[in-house]
């Protein structure tokens, strides 16, 4: 079984997210660089990842909400 790369996935998120959003953006770049220093097998930045979206997508309304938490 392969593994989801962390930083695919945030790039995939990124391409979703309106350009309005921009502290949402700035957060999740941070979220794609600091994976870029961890090991494919470590849980951490999946774990900071996560904690962006519960900041920035609380309660999800819009349709492309739900499609960023769907990646």
């Amino acid at each position: 079984m392969e593994r989801r790369n962390c930083q695919e996935v945030i790039l995939k998120m990124l391409d979703r997210i309106p350009d309005t959003e921009t502290e949402f953006i700035k957060a999740l770049k941070w979220n794609l660089e600091d994976a870029s220093y961890k090991a494919p097998e470590e849980t951490l930045q999946w774990h900071r990842t996560m904690e962006t979206l519960m900041k920035y997508i609380p309660n999800p309304k819009e349709d492309w909400e739900f499609v960023v938490l769907s990646i």
